[in-house]
């Protein structure tokens, strides 16, 4: 009868919920979230193959790309006011119900054989609002559930988990495209959907406790969406982080988009070769996510941080660069990216502790779509720079080979790994002005907190 088959999986659903809050609720929501994005990955790997196999047009693939990141740049402020208006369980449910129906969506128009290549535009698009919906509502949760000492750990597990599913995910989709097609797939991604809305229904997420400078902030839904750049702009300790963290991301940027046509110009298009790189890399992010989950970073946050962007900077692009081969890219590559979720770790509680609870989403979805606006902009800057600058620069004869031919070599690649080496040295010297300018040195001690004291 109903009663015998369901009355014991609802007893075990309430018993979970009753224990999913606090810190047990974060583990549970990051259980179902990481499931979620491990579907999402095969599923963007799946749409990635499609397009090109319909298309075979590099500019096909590319406005596909245009149409999934632009949305978070122009939604992301939205999205942060939501968060501040409205229940942030209601949003995050809603967000992941919103994506859900786009893979349903593409999973009824692909089984009857009508797939295009402008449903899949319109689908990443409101795929793209979906996640700007959910990322400062699950950013801003993270604060209510979990306490101080832990935000640290809380969200090295967050790049733990989108670090790990976008390894795995595209070589399990690529595993099963081998002998199936993109309508299994598309159902994959349901059941990981579903298991991350019962992940949510069953988390208890308080509601955040008013504050006076919440209280101050209400005003019109523009003034809510502009609210978070002027939280950061008024005060010059997050004002002075963010820019510092901006240039780091543009400055990283230019250097990871000429990662691919570095290495793939130095080995005379080995495409095996690429991938290895790559894949050190991403073992790289993931065994500095797992440090991270661990160990909860550095008691000096900000200090941390600073140390971490120099190491990367010089054991990671700095060494890259001086590499011709693979044998020699191997350390660049593994420390390039250890550092970023340790870095990232350390920073990220800063702003937890230190912002208003009831304020939260729209301040950490202004930094966030900031930061985010600095990757299209490096990936414009990096191809002229390139292309116009340092390859011909490199080459023999040009105007930098005999200073750096010695150390690079000259030829197809030796321009970029200067520029690689340049980039590294740059960032660098971002530590010592971090260390430089009180503001930002001394942010934990001049900022007060905000943070509930019983989870």
């Amino acid at each position: 009868s109903f009663t015998t088959l369901w009355l014991p999986v609802l007893s075990r659903l309430k018993w979970i919920a009753m224990r999913s809050k606090g810190f047990g609720g974060f583990l549970t929501i990051w259980s179902g979230q990481f499931v979620s994005l491990f579907g999402s990955g095969m599923t963007s790997f799946a749409l990635t193959v499609w397009v090109y196999q319909q298309t075979e047009s590099p500019t096909a693939m590319a406005i596909t790309g245009f149409f999934w990141t632009t949305p978070m740049l122009i939604f992301g402020p939205i999205g942060g006011a939501l968060a501040d208006r409205l229940p942030r369980k209601v949003l995050l449910i809603a967000s992941d119900a919103m994506a859900c129906l786009v893979s349903l969506s593409l999973l009824g128009i692909a089984q009857f054989g009508n797939l295009e290549i402008w449903h899949i535009y319109i689908a990443v698009f409101v795929i793209g609002v979906a996640d700007s919906i959910q990322v400062p509502a699950l950013m801003s949760s993270i604060t209510l559930l979990v306490s101080k000492e832990n935000f640290g750990r809380a969200n090295g597990m967050q790049e733990l988990a989108a670090t790990a599913s976008s390894i795995f995910s595209p070589v399990a989709a690529a595993s099963l495209l081998a002998f199936t097609d993109i309508k299994d797939i598309l159902l994959i991604d349901l059941l990981t959907f579903s298991i991350a809305l019962i992940t949510l229904a069953i988390t208890k997420i308080p509601q955040p406790a008013q504050t006076d400078v919440g209280v101050n902030s209400k005003g019109s839904f523009l003034q809510d969406i502009l609210f978070g750049f002027r939280f950061i702009l008024a005060s010059p300790s997050f004002r002075g982080l963010q820019l510092l963290w901006m240039t780091a991301n543009l400055i990283g940027t230019v250097s990871n988009a000429m990662l691919s046509p570095l290495i793939l110009a130095r080995t005379g298009s080995d495409q095996m070769i690429l991938s290895y790189v790559e894949a050190i890399m991403s073992g790289g992010a993931v065994i500095g996510g797992v440090l991270i989950s661990i160990w909860g970073g550095p008691k000096r946050k900000i200090r941390g941080a600073l140390i971490c962007m120099a190491l990367s900077a010089i054991i990671g692009r700095m060494v890259f660069g001086f590499g011709r081969d693979f044998v020699s890219w191997i350390p660049g590559a593994f420390f390039m990216f250890f550092f970023i979720p340790i870095l990232n770790g350390a920073l990220a509680p800063i702003w937890h502790s230190k912002i208003p609870l009831d304020v939260q989403g729209r301040v950490m979805s202004a930094r966030i779509t900031a930061s985010r606006a600095m990757i299209p902009l490096g990936n414009l800057v990096a191809g002229p720079m390139a292309e116009k600058i340092f390859e011909p620069a490199m080459q023999t004869g040009g105007a930098l080979s005999p200073l750096f031919g010695n150390i690079l070599g000259t030829g197809p690649g030796a321009g970029m790994s200067l520029l690689f080496i340049v980039t590294g040295f740059l960032m660098f010297w971002l530590t010592p002005i971090g260390f430089m300018i009180p503001a930002i040195r001394d942010a934990e001690n001049l900022l007060p907190d905000y943070f509930p004291e019983h989870k």
